[in-house]
């Protein structure tokens, strides 16, 4: 039923409708939460109240059309010019285990530099700091990288302290040929390419929010058990989203805060049926594509970071304790009180500058360690 709102002219119809809704949704949202008492918590902004709803509405949008704003992105790298880089696929040999090419095959992707382009053979390699971050979508949506990636960017080099980030761009989950495991091979390619620019891997920190945390955790794994590439200095995974099952709308509306949280259980079934593999899955690639439930052993420093009042806070909760649990672990929890999903491409649309900066500077001393 959703798909007839791809196709014109339903979806013109759906968007006026929308935007009509939203006209109106505000103006109530704005009666609704202006005293604190009425709020989903007390402790939240105004401003919180009512973005939450509005992303909601959005994310609907996206739902019923079966949109992957992928349009968005290539207008973005399009406009970026020499900031964008396209990353061309490894060495066969670099995609192996569960995600040795099949349907899925690895494919040239993009993203964009900030502040500016790192070029081989650039000089002082030493001094450079690469954030390489990818953001999330539930597997099947791409965001507008300038946006979001310069709010990302920001607060890498701010509090972090990185030279420079790179905004990462996976293939979102669109048929056979993107399925799990493309999106992962995408990030191997990606990790290969800040490598053969001659970063140090050390001075590498990998970076994912919501279903983007997921797969920097599938590559951390894969980084871990078979690939012959180097590993990075750290990882940080932002409110990750570490249970995906067949039925994740409905684990999303049983969950705590789910009526409040900014994420809708529709995109989150969406993104699911569009990534699990058509086959039914091994043990392995269960382990690989649900990690919660499946911790492993790793010699990056991880930082995890999930957000008490979000929906997805006790199983990002739970995984954290998991990885901890693994002996010669080194994992660093960072619970922020009354925030929702994804602080990190949140944060300055929602006044939350300090929360982030604190979570980064816990990051940074973290990874300094």
């Amino acid at each position: 039923m959703t798909f007839m709102w791809s196709k014109q002219p339903l979806k013109a119809i759906l968007i006026i409708f929308l935007l009509l809704k939203t006209a109106a949704l505000f103006p109530w949202l704005l009666i609704r939460y202006f005293l604190k008492s009425s709020r989903p918590f007390p402790e939240w902004s105004l401003k919180l109240c009512i973005i939450n709803p509005l992303v909601r509405q959005l994310l609907a949008y996206y739902v019923y059309t079966r949109s992957d704003a992928m349009s968005s992105v290539i207008s973005d790298h399009q406009k970026a010019k020499e900031r964008h880089s396209l990353a061309a696929p490894a060495e066969t040999n670099l995609y192996s285990g569960v995600i040795t090419p099949g349907v899925a095959k690895p494919a040239a992707v993009g993203g964009l530099w900030y502040p500016a382009p790192l070029h081989e053979g650039s000089p002082n390699f030493d001094d450079e700091k690469v954030v390489l971050h990818f953001p999330g979508g539930a597997f099947v949506l791409a965001w507008g990288q300038e946006t979001s990636g310069r709010v990302v960017a920001k607060a890498m080099s701010r509090y972090l302290k990185a030279t420079r980030t790179f905004y990462a761009q996976y293939r979102p989950s669109v048929d056979n040929t993107t399925r799990f495991p493309a999106a992962v091979q995408d990030l191997v390619t990606f990790y290969n390419y800040i490598l053969s620019l001659g970063v140090n891997p050390q001075n590498v920190i990998l970076s994912g929010d919501s279903a983007a945390g997921n797969l920097v955790i599938a590559l951390l794994r894969y980084l871990e058990t078979s690939s012959s590439l180097p590993l990075p200095g750290g990882a940080m995974v932002w409110s990750p989203w570490v249970h995906v099952t067949s039925k994740a709308g409905a684990d999303y509306d049983a969950s705590r805060n789910s009526a409040s949280d900014s994420l809708v259980a529709s995109l989150l079934q969406w993104g699911a049926q569009a990534y699990f593999p058509e086959h039914r899955p091994t043990a392995e690639e269960v382990a690989y594509i649900s990690p919660l439930h499946h911790p492993f052993r790793t010699r990056v420093p991880l930082f995890i970071h999930g957000g008490t009042t979000e929906a997805m806070f006790d199983t990002i909760e739970e995984f954290a304790e998991q990885m901890t649990a693994i002996d010669n672990n080194v994992i660093r929890f960072h619970p922020t009180e009354f925030i929702s999903h994804n602080l990190i491409m949140a944060y300055e649309g929602v006044g939350l500058e300090r929360e982030v900066e604190s979570a980064l500077v816990d990051a940074y001393n973290f990874f300094k360690q």
